[in-house]
């Protein structure tokens, strides 16, 4: 029996404005992986288009936790498709709870998560500067988000990087853990 290959699910983990999508998308293009990013699925799932603005206080509008469980259990139930036809896939969402991670390693028990952070004033300039963007985070959500994080202590393989130092995961992702 082939044993399942954990570079097949990556999971990005990290505060809005971290760089996580910049991380997901260079890895995406570099090694084929389908991205599913968390703010696309809530947009759609509200009828929504991509880009369309849907800004709300944190926990409300679109935001609500009943909303976000769906939104992650929709993500899984896309990943398992994904690799179930034999492909790869990268989830972009912050997943600051404990339970959205182990949502996802009940489903891919050797996913590979990678901990993306920015020092503080660095995210506050990224989420200033940000426009036509898929994800409506902002300052006052990015404050409330690091409130109520709970670091990913629950992991066995978590890797932590600055946006910036993405290539440093190359290596993993074409050979693997030796």
């Amino acid at each position: 029996m082939k044993t399942f290959d954990p570079r097949k699910v990556i999971v990005m983990v990290g505060l809005s404005g971290s760089g996580k999508s910049y991380v997901a998308s260079r890895l995406s293009q570099k090694f084929g992986y389908k991205l599913l990013r968390s703010d696309e699925i809530r947009k759609k799932l509200a009828g929504l288009k991509p880009n369309q603005s849907a800004k709300s206080d944190f926990g409300k509008g679109i935001y609500t936790e009943k909303m976000t469980q769906k939104v992650y259990k929709t993500m899984v139930e896309e990943a398992k498709k994904i690799i179930s036809e034999g492909g790869k896939v990268i989830l972009d969402a912050t997943f600051l709870k404990r339970w959205q991670r182990e949502l996802v390693l009940r489903n891919f028990p050797s996913a590979v998560f990678i901990w993306v952070y920015a020092p503080e004033e660095e995210i506050v300039k990224r989420l200033k500067n940000r426009k036509d963007d898929v994800s409506d985070a902002d300052i006052s959500i990015y404050k409330r988000q690091k409130e109520i994080f709970e670091p990913p202590s629950e992991l066995l393989i978590t890797f932590v990087i600055q946006s910036e130092e993405w290539e440093k995961l190359t290596q993993f992702l074409e050979r693997g853990i030796h």
